[in-house]
């Protein structure tokens, strides 16, 4: 059942993009990366007798894509960097303790993670970016840790993707929370002023 999450967070998304935003380039460059997310994630290669899936790979480019975008490079790439090491330290930490994990693992790993990408940025194409590159990071991380103890381990599976699933529609509905709220803050002022 792996990978459910991930595929029902594409399919969502693209839906949004494809049908909600305005027509304009970056909407079709949007819908273009979830498409292509997509057709790439069951494609993988051997690198150092470890599996790499081709998703890790292209969720690091379509997210430095988005940091550089938003011009904050300094920024995006530092909490890349922390994204990364956290998510690289949550998978060390599934690794030995695993009977510690109180909610489902996506679950708990997306919440922390969009926790940390919420904390350090507002700005939700720059928190798209940063967790993008910071997840492709963590998995390697975490492939390398691995590889000094002598284990195997794949990058970018199902099991993982579905972490970022779920991260991106947290992202989304936090998004859509704060349109709503922006909605209703201004149809209320608008009542208030007509009544008067």
């Amino acid at each position: 059942m792996d990978g459910f999450y991930f595929y029902w967070a594409c399919w969502i998304s693209w839906v949004l993009v494809t049908f909600f935003m305005q027509h304009s380039l970056a909407r079709t460059l949007f819908a273009l990366a979830i498409l292509l997310t997509i057709c790439v994630s069951g494609f993988s290669v051997d690198l150092a007798g470890h599996r790499i899936f081709a998703t890790v790979f292209l969720l690091a480019v379509i997210g430095y894509l988005f940091i550089f975008s938003s011009k904050r490079v300094g920024r995006g790439t530092f909490g890349s960097i922390c994204i990364g090491i956290g998510y690289a330290g949550l998978l060390l930490w599934e690794l030995t303790n695993p009977v510690a994990l109180l909610l489902p693992r996506t679950l708990l790993f997306a919440l922390l993670l969009f926790a940390l990408a919420f904390y350090l940025t507002r700005d939700m194409y720059l928190q798209i970016g940063i967790i993008c590159v910071g997840f492709a990071v963590g998995e390697v991380v975490y492939l390398f840790l691995l590889d000094v103890y002598g284990l195997y381990q794949e990058a970018g599976n199902f099991k993982a993707m579905d972490v970022l699933g779920v991260t991106m529609l947290l992202l989304i509905g936090a998004q859509l929370l704060y349109k709503l709220r922006h909605y209703l803050r201004k149809k209320s002022k608008w009542t208030a002023g007509s009544s008067s």
